[in-house]
C-alpha cells in the first residue's frame, strides 16, 4: 500500500535539487538528480520517498509520469532518464524539418500536402531565394515524377530566365530578362503574336501606329517621345510643324549620330526620303558671314550588307584614270607575299594622284556569311599598296611598295591564292551618302522647310552615285551630322554661335515610290526619274531626281 501511495498520481517536490531536505515530512517525494548527496548519494534517477524517518528508494519503470512541483512541469521516464514533457518553443537552427514527409540533408525542409500557404501579416509578403555568387543558381524548379520540366530564376548568371524541358535533361530558354538593361528576349522564338521570321517578336499598337506606312519607326514622333532617335536628339513637343513633336539638336557638332534601327530595303526599287528642318535664330551681328548664324546640316543613309556590315565607299568605288575604269582581271595568280600584280589591262590605274586611298587595290572575291559573292562589292580592299610610277601600262604590271598583305589573300584557298581571271580594280574613296542634306542650310532661321530626295537602283559604276544604293545593300540606317559648321572658335567661314544653338528635325520619312522609273546608264550607275506634280496644270510627269529644300 505504501508503494502504491508513493507512485500512483506521482508528484515530486523536485527533480533538480541534489541535497535531501533538512526536515522532510513523511510521504515527501523527490527524483534524485545527478550528484545526489548524503542519503541520496548513488541513487541517481531513483524516486526518493521519506517514510517513518528514513528515505526509501523506488526504481522507476519505463513510462512513469511525474509532476515536478518546483517547476510545474511533467516528466516521463524513458527507461534511462527522466525527460521534461513541456513543449520546447525554441525552433532556431533546427537541422531539418519534415511536414508529413521525411526531410533529408539536401531537402532540409520537406512538405507533403495538397497546398502550402504563405500569407501576409498585414501588408505584403516576399519569398526570398538567395545565392552566394552570380554564377550560382537561385530558382524555382517544377518537376513531374521527380524530373525537371520548368525552371525560373537566375541560373548561372544574374539574368532572369524561364526555361522548360520535356525530359528533365535538355532545357530550352523561353524568356530571358537582361540584368543590365532590363530588355526581354525570347531565345526560342514567339508564336501566335507575329510570324516566326520576325525575330524582333512583340510590337505594340502605339508602335505600329507610329510607323504607319513609313519604313522609319516614330519618324514623325507619333509616340510622343524620341524613341528610335539617337540620344543627341531630344524630343520637343513645343516646336513642330503641326506634328506631335520634333527632335532637337543643341550646340556644337559632335560627329555622325545614327538611328539604331536597321531598315530592310530592296535596292532595285526607288524610295523617297524627306525631313522637316528648322534652324534657331541667334541674337548677334552675323553680317560678316555668308549664311549668317545658320549652319550646315547633313542627313542621309548608311548602307549595310546582309550581314549588317556598314558598306563604306571604299568597298565598291574604283579609280578612273582619264575617264577609263580601272576594273580589270588578274593576268596571273596572286597571293600574299607577292611583290607585283599582273593585270589584264592597267589603262585605268592611277599614275597621277598621291592620295593613298587611290594607290591601293580592291579584289572582288568577298563572300558574305551565306557564301554569296557580289560582282561590285568587296571588303577585300587595301590602300597604299603602290607608289606613283609603279604602274607599268605597257606590261600591265603593278610593282608593290611592300609584299601583298595576308588581309588581301583569298579566304577560300589555303594559300590565299587568287586565280587568273579574278576581278580586281584600283581602289578609291568618296563621301557618305548624304542623300537628304549635303551640308545644306535652312534658307532662313525660325522657319520650317522640307528637304526631300530619292534613292533607287544599284550603283555598279564604282563612282558612288549619290542617288543609287551601294552594291551589296540589304539595309539602310539614318544618320545626321547636325550643326556641322558650329564649332568652338568658328569653322571654315562660319561663326561660333554657341553651345545652346538649336536645330530641329521632324517628320522623318522613307517610303517606296511605285511610279519611279529607272534606267541603267553606260557607266553602270542607274538614272532615276520620279513623279512630279504640277498644281497649275493638274499633271504629273517623270523628272530626274534632285535634292530639294522647300518652305512649308
Amino acid at each position: 500500500m505504501r508503494r502504491l501511495d508513493s507512485i500512483v498520481q506521482l508528484s515530486v517536490a523536485s527533480a533538480s535539487d541534489p541535497n535531501p531536505p533538512g526536515t522532510p515530512t513523511n510521504g515527501q517525494r523527490h527524483i534524485v538528480p545527478v550528484g545526489g548527496t548524503g542519503d541520496w548519494a548513488g541513487q541517481e534517477g531513483q524516486l526518493a520517498v521519506y517514510e517513518e524517518n528514513a528515505w526509501v528508494f523506488i526504481t522507476p519503470r519505463k513510462g512513469f509520469l511525474a509532476f515536478v512541483e518546483d517547476i510545474a512541469k511533467p516528466y516521463v521516464f524513458d527507461g534511462a532518464n527522466w525527460i521534461a514533457l513541456t513543449a520546447d518553443t525554441n525552433l532556431q537552427n533546427l537541422p531539418m524539418v519534415g511536414v508529413n514527409a521525411s526531410a533529408d540533408s539536401t531537402n532540409r525542409l520537406t512538405v507533403s500536402a495538397p497546398a502550402t500557404l504563405f500569407n501576409n501579416e498585414g501588408n505584403g509578403h516576399q519569398i526570398k531565394v538567395n545565392k552566394a555568387a552570380s554564377g550560382d543558381t537561385a530558382s524555382l524548379l517544377f518537376q513531374t515524377n521527380w524530373s525537371g520540366r520548368a525552371e525560373m530564376g537566375t541560373t548561372g548568371s544574374d539574368d532572369f530566365e524561364i526555361k522548360v524541358s520535356d525530359d528533365g535533361s535538355t532545357f530550352h530558354q523561353s524568356l530571358v530578362a537582361d540584368a543590365a538593361s532590363g530588355k526581354i528576349s525570347f531565345p526560342s522564338g514567339v508564336t501566335g503574336l507575329t510570324a516566326p521570321e520576325l525575330t524582333g517578336g512583340l510590337i505594340t499598337t502605339d508602335f505600329a501606329t507610329a510607323r504607319g506606312d513609313d519604313l522609319i519607326t516614330n519618324g514623325g514622333c507619333g509616340l510622343g517621345n524620341a524613341y528610335n532617335f539617337p540620344v543627341q536628339l531630344a524630343f520637343d513637343a513645343q516646336t513642330s510643324p503641326d506634328l506631335r513633336g520634333s527632335v532637337c539638336f543643341t550646340g556644337y557638332h559632335v560627329g555622325p549620330i545614327m538611328m539604331d534601327e536597321l531598315i530592310p530595303v530592296d535596292p532595285n526599287r526607288a524610295y523617297r526620303m524627306s525631313s522637316y528642318l528648322r534652324q534657331e535664330s541667334q541674337a548677334g551681328d552675323w553680317s560678316g558671314f555668308a549664311n549668317d548664324e545658320r549652319h550646315q546640316q547633313y542627313l542621309g543613309l548608311t548602307c549595310l550588307d546582309a550581314d549588317q556590315n556598314v558598306i563604306e565607299s571604299k568597298h565598291h568605288m574604283r579609280y578612273y584614270h582619264g575617264g577609263t575604269d580601272s576594273l580589270t582581271t588578274l593576268a596571273a595568280p596572286l597571293q600574299p607575299g607577292d611583290t607585283t600584280i599582273s593585270l589584264t589591262d592597267a589603262t585605268g590605274w592611277n599614275e597621277s594622284t598621291s592620295d593613298s586611298n587611290q594607290r591601293g587595290a580592291i579584289i572582288f572575291g568577298y563572300k558574305d556569311a551565306a557564301g554569296r559573292n557580289h560582282d561590285h562589292y568587296s571588303r577585300i580592299v587595301e590602300p597604299d599598296l603602290f607608289d606613283l610610277g609603279q604602274v607599268d601600262k605597257v606590261t600591265h604590271i603593278v610593282t608593290l611598295n611592300a609584299p601583298l598583305p595576308a588581309s588581301m589573300g583569298n579566304p577560300d584557298d589555303p594559300s590565299g591564292i587568287w586565280p587568273t581571271g579574278t576581278k580586281i580594280a584600283n581602289s578609291s574613296i568618296g563621301n557618305d551618302k548624304n542623300l537628304l542634306l549635303q551640308g545644306d542650310y535652312a534658307p532662313a532661321a525660325d522657319s520650317w522647310y522640307e528637304a526631300a530626295a530619292h534613292i533607287g537602283g544599284i550603283d555598279t559604276s564604282g563612282t558612288n552615285a549619290e542617288f543609287n544604293f551601294a552594291p551589296g545593300t540589304s539595309y539602310v540606317q539614318v544618320f545626321w551630322q547636325a550643326n556641322y559648321s558650329n564649332r568652338s572658335g568658328g569653322f571654315s567661314g562660319h561663326p561660333d554661335t554657341g553651345a545652346g544653338h538649336k536645330a530641329w528635325f521632324a517628320g522623318l520619312s522613307l517610303k517606296p515610290v511605285p511610279l519611279a522609273a529607272m534606267s541603267a546608264s553606260a557607266n553602270g550607275s542607274v538614272d532615276l526619274k520620279v513623279p512630279e506634280s504640277d498644281f497649275g496644270t493638274g499633271s504629273i510627269s517623270l523628272v530626274s531626281t534632285t535634292r530639294t529644300i522647300e518652305a512649308l
